[in-house]
């Protein structure tokens, strides 16, 4: 036991508590890079699972559509009234389709909505729908068939709209529903669909019908009468999915009436490991920056009401295009046979996933961790800094810790500033609002620094503590809501918890110089008005060769484009509530940001970092030298202890002996 205890001492006095804290900052940055490398190991064999059918009442596929070449005629004859329909007003081409939906025997209505921010910054438009009573339902529940006049991508859905309304006049000749039947056809995809699925939840509406279990969009863009293959679109707002069981389904029919189905555009065979990488990449893309700026595809405004909801978009290659618009038609009536089916809402399988092909998928419980090892690594690194900072102050370590405290708060405060002028910006002003507060938060880190005054080092990396660990609280949390947009943060934050040194003010030699220049390129990297301008460029807007020259790839951007960039990110969170982008940007990137800039451009105190660094050293050799003398007397004792032992063995042995001498 002796040498057991001997050698704990001695492993303990080696790995005390100062070299347990120095490791820390390696541990944070570990945790980045495994983070990352889960990613890449997602796709390999044996780490993803086979799709499959949680819900049995589906039964997708087992009914017979009777959609067939006769309802054809019928087709082409509603599309020739769409087209015709194309350069009208919504109001006109409300009021046609209210009477087409009529005169089939739905209860219809139109919708007319307004979104206004001022008196002359206002969205609006007219929906039409119409609801159809299930013959075998009791009108508690319904399912929805929707089909916009523009698509997401800005086309005229003629084949989409056409085919809606062939299927709902197709769908009352039938007693098979025990849902009602909702068909509508917004306006658009983002703003006039999510304000009728509003005013449908919160308003009593002309005509109106239970629960809405699931739905589908129909999206069949241009005048072709063929397609090459299916693609399903599935991400709603602020990450929101719905469950995996209606993509099983919808993929399982393409199946069945082999049809070619991809999920994020990604047409290659799900076998090789590229293909997988690609589409869970591209997955995680459209998941984070869902809702930025572009229309939606239309399933996404019903993400926030739990009504399950995919777009089935029809991909047109002029190369081959083998599959025609009855077999569309199909595949919908099919999806809603299965809905159909449905005896309650949707919940035995994922609500959480990332697709890795449309028959392979990751569960939360294996991606989850990437996300949570970048949130982790900015709490340890915020941990290590607030530790070395507390060793190195004595006496009034919390009156500076609350000083610190208090200027991260208004470095909060200042954000929160900034997110409600800019929300409540006119649209004809947002691009100068936008110039204003780049200035403003440029200079901001100078003016504070200079008000603040002369602080010791301590104080600083108190600052970049509290930043540090506010950023991984967030991530952490933000990772079970939106996990792709946990992730890009995560990555987009690095630089800030490890590439910025403080200032020195004696040392001017080289490695000085070098430190200040990666910390300057730390802060431009992670800007958050840089990384909103790249993202622009390279995806709003993207340069020609021509324009790849570093000073065009600048100039060259168009103001109108940005405005109407900056505008339509701004809309989405004031009318679609997307809290994605524009809270997230201000309260979470822009104080973390401001807090490493406060940092780097604070004057430190030589002086009392001196006299800390030396209370420091004295507290380090203090420890040192009681660590020793306690283990001194630790290994006196056990000598003592083992003398002691020799003693009575000898007595033992020699009482023994004159025993057997007596005897």
């Amino acid at each position: 036991m002796s040498l057991i205890s001997r050698l704990q001492r001695r492993l303990l006095g080696k790995l005390d508590k100062r070299s347990l804290i120095s490791v820390l900052p390696v541990v944070s940055l570990l945790m980045i890079f495994a983070g990352i490398g889960l990613l890449f190991v997602l796709p390999m064999d044996g780490q993803f699972r086979r799709t499959y059918i949680s819900e049995n009442a589906l039964l997708p596929g087992q009914a017979h559509t009777y959609f067939k070449d006769s309802e054809e005629n019928i087709l082409r004859a509603f599309r020739e009234e769409v087209r015709m329909l194309k350069d009208v007003s919504e109001s006109e081409r409300a009021v046609v389709i209210e009477k087409w939906i009529n005169d089939m025997g739905y209860k219809a209505a139109i919708h007319n909505w307004t979104f206004s921010h001022y008196d002359d910054d206002v969205k609006s438009g007219s929906n039409v729908y119409g609801v159809l009573h299930a013959p075998r339902g009791d009108t508690t529940e319904s399912m929805i068939i929707c089909a916009p006049w523009i698509n997401g991508d800005g086309d005229f859905n003629e084949g989409g709209v056409a085919l809606a309304v062939s299927l709902a006049r197709y769908f009352t000749r039938w007693s098979v529903w025990s849902k009602d039947i909702i068909l509508v056809i917004p306006s658009d995809t983002s703003y006039g669909l999510s304000k009728w699925v509003d005013d449908y939840h919160y308003t009593s509406m002309s005509a109106s019908s239970g629960a809405i279990q699931g739905g589908i969009v129909l999206d069949f863009p241009g005048v072709h009468e063929h397609f090459s293959r299916i693609e399903v679109k599935y991400t709603g707002y602020n990450g929101q999915l719905p469950n995996l069981d209606l993509i099983n389904t919808a993929v399982l029919i393409c199946a069945h009436m082999s049809l070619n189905v991809v999920v994020h555009g990604v047409t290659g065979s799900d076998h090789d490991y590229e293909n997988r990488a690609m589409t869970l990449f591209k997955g995680i893309s459209d998941q984070a920056f869902s809702g930025l700026y572009k229309q939606g595809y239309g399933n996404e405004p019903f993400s926030g009401w739990r009504v399950d909801a995919i777009t089935l978009k029809a991909v047109m290659d002029p190369q081959s295009m083998p599959f025609t618009q009855i077999e569309f038609a199909k595949l919908a009536e099919s999806v809603l046979r299965s809905i159909n089916n449905l005896l309650e809402h949707f919940h035995q399988s994922f609500f959480f996933y990332l697709m890795l092909s449309p028959w392979q998928f990751v569960s939360i419980g294996t991606y989850l961790p990437a996300a949570m090892l970048l949130g982790a690594s900015y709490t340890i690194k915020g941990i290590y800094l607030w530790m070395t900072s507390t060793q190195a102050v004595a006496g009034q370590s919390m009156i500076e810790a609350a000083s610190a405290f208090g200027l991260f708060l208004v470095v909060i405060v200042a954000s929160s500033v900034f997110l409600a002028v800019i929300s409540w910006a006119p649209s004809t002003n947002v691009l100068t609002v936008y110039a204003i507060l780049v200035v403003v938060s440029a200079f901001m880190p100078l003016i504070v620094s200079k008000l603040v005054g002369v602080k010791p080092k301590s104080y600083v990396n108190k600052l970049r503590s509290y930043s540090l660990i506010y950023a991984g609280l967030v991530l952490t949390t933000l990772s079970t809501l939106n996990f792709s947009l946990a992730l890009i943060l995560g990555l987009a934050f690095s630089p800030l918890a490890h590439l910025l040194f403080l200032p020195h003010d004696q040392s001017r030699g080289f490695k000085s110089s070098i430190e200040s220049l990666v910390s300057s390129l730390a802060t431009i990297v992670t800007c958050p008005w840089v990384c909103l301008l790249a993202y622009f460029r390279i995806v709003v807007q993207p340069p020609t060769p021509e324009q790849l020259v570093f000073p065009r790839i600048v100039t060259s951007i168009s103001i109108g484009e940005l405005e109407s960039f900056l505008i339509e990110m701004l809309w989405k969170w004031r009318a679609l509530g997307v809290w994605s982008f524009v809270p997230i940007f201000f309260m979470v990137w822009m104080p973390v940001w401001l807090s490493a800039c406060i940092a780097i451009t604070m004057q430190i105190s030589e002086k009392e970092s001196a006299s800390a660094n030396g209370t420091a050293k004295e507290k380090e050799k203090i420890e040192e030298n009681v660590g020793k003398k306690v283990e001194k007397k630790a290994e006196k004792k056990a000598e003592k202890k083992a003398e002691k032992k020799k003693q009575v063995t000898r007595s033992s042995m020699r009482t023994r002996s004159a025993d057997k001498t007596v005897i």
